[in-house]
């Protein structure tokens, strides 16, 4: 199943909230590639993206949909407040994509 991995990074927070929400999000993402499951983990690619002033966090969060739209056939939401995941969550209900919120959700597909 290809899963995008949505959670909290935090570009407002200090820098190592924003790494430890990466590193979260990254191991979330390897342990579902580990289950046999194709990931999209936008924290590990826009990561850098962050401090690009070229870029808005509105532009961020299209790409990031984008591939919810077009792409994904589930999403897994990693705990913790972030405005951007929640719309992310939205999307995919809008969608009618599986999203799940643990491993044993997975697990009993």
């Amino acid at each position: 199943m290809r899963i995008f991995v949505a959670g909290p990074i935090g570009d407002t927070n200090p820098q190592d909230v924003i790494d430890r929400n990466v590193a979260i999000a990254d191991e979330v993402g390897r342990d579902l590639l580990h289950m046999g499951h194709q990931v999209f983990i936008p924290h590990t690619m826009t990561y850098n993206w962050q401090k690009d002033m070229r870029l808005t966090r509105d532009q961020i969060l299209e790409l990031d949909k984008s591939f919810i739209v077009h792409w994904a056939e589930a999403l897994y939401r990693i705990p913790g407040h972030s405005i951007g995941a929640e719309g992310e969550v939205a999307l995919a209900r809008a969608l009618g994509l599986p999203i799940f919120y643990n491993w044993q959700e997975i697990l009993d597909l």
